[in-house]
């Protein structure tokens, strides 16, 4: 009996040593830990790895220390070992759910950083299996979804209805989307292909009837296969419903009635468009210039008249006037040059005002759907 009370005596006596020594571990470990975040709130980063490698060598329950300095790490370059401290972090037992979020999120930023957004998904689903209604790992999922054109997961994601402000407009392009990709071989896609791509715009056009996505790859779709009638059908309701996004089709819609032998209806849906919005310049352009080919010179002077009024910055109109104004076939040539060299079709978004040179549905930047509109020199 008396070798059981010495025993647990000794034992008691173990645990109170360890725990304050632990203890004292503990604040040796916060003051390097306290001087990081304010060297860090310096932006002193050298100062602030010292620190927190200091703090985490001398506690090693620092979690947060651990995730900071992985961090300073991964914004040096050292992008290997950002991943190697945040990694060595997710295999502890104790963590809090919201330390572990915030470590899968640490890495999703490392694998961001590599490049590796295929890579990243995986962490970010790890976030959702501990909190399903975290919304920023859902978003960034479907961003990465929609950057690497897998519209199938974007579509099953968007589908399992945990984002709140849900758009048929955009549940709509997933569809289309997928349904162009499929369609990318014309004319030599197989025919179930074919079937299942048509079968996906129709699907499109029932989420969001009036889906600019949708009733563009369809047009596009039946002008490949040289039904023209059809594809006159698509590009017209673009026209009509969707008169700022003209520049998208203008071409191709001009070819298709053309070739329909209807090219003098152009004139009335171009002159409605115009009127109704002034500000239209692709539409106006357009307008000029098959008065131009009519010879119509005193029409064609008033559009450029009202496009200098609306767009008093923008070179263009100026140039076409002064071509017009000029008899001397070397000067209308070098005008012409100009133009072609000022007449830049950049896109900017509306939402984030990035430019792109080449067209999208989607802003690379902000993700905003068809919010990319031209841009004027």
């Amino acid at each position: 009996m008396m070798v059981l009370i010495i025993l647990i005596i000794a034992l008691s006596a173990l645990v109170l040593v360890l725990y304050l020594y632990r203890r004292r571990d503990r604040a040796a470990g916060y003051t390097p830990y306290i001087e990081g975040l304010v060297a860090l709130l310096e932006k002193n980063d050298s100062v602030a790895m010292k620190k927190l490698q200091e703090a985490v060598n001398t506690d090693s329950d620092l979690v947060d220390a651990y995730v900071r300095l992985g961090d300073l790490y991964r914004k040096k370059g050292d992008v290997s070992r950002a991943i190697q401290i945040h990694q060595s972090l997710t295999v502890r037992p104790t963590l809090k759910k919201h330390e572990e979020k915030r470590i899968y999120y640490a890495l999703v930023e490392d694998l961001f950083a590599m490049s590796r957004h295929n890579k990243a998904v995986a962490f970010l689903k790890e976030i959702l299996k501990i909190d399903k209604k975290d919304t920023r790992a859902r978003e960034l999922i479907l961003k990465i979804y929609e950057d690497m054109e897998s519209y199938g997961d974007c579509i099953a994601l968007y589908e399992e209805g945990h984002f709140k402000k849900k758009s048929d407009r955009r549940h709509a392009y997933y569809y289309a989307a997928l349904a162009h990709n499929k369609l990318r071989t014309m004319p030599d896609v197989e025919p179930e292909e074919e079937k299942e791509a048509v079968n996906l715009l129709k699907k499109a056009l029932r989420i969001s009837p009036d889906s600019l996505s949708a009733l563009y790859y369809f047009g596009k779709y039946y002008e490949q296969k040289g039904d023209l009638k059809r594809a006159r059908e698509y590009y017209g309701k673009i026209m009509r419903l969707h008169p700022q996004h003209a520049f998208m089709i203008i071409n191709a819609f001009e070819k298709v009635m053309y070739e329909l032998d209807l090219f003098d209806e152009i004139f009335p849906i171009y002159e409605q468009i115009f009127t109704d919005d002034p500000k239209n310049f692709t539409v106006g352009v357009a307008l000029a210039n098959l008065y131009e080919k009519k010879n119509d010179k005193e029409q064609m002077q008033e559009i450029y008249r009202k496009l200098t009024d609306v767009f008093p910055e923008s070179i263009l109109p100026k140039l076409r006037q002064i071509r017009m104004s000029v008899d001397d076939n070397q000067v209308i040539d070098t005008v012409i040059q100009v133009e072609r060299a000022v007449y830049q079709k950049n896109l900017t978004c509306s939402n984030c005002g990035h430019s792109i040179s080449k067209f999208s549905l989607l802003c690379p930047k902000c993700g905003s759907l068809e919010s990319l509109l031209p841009s004027l020199s």
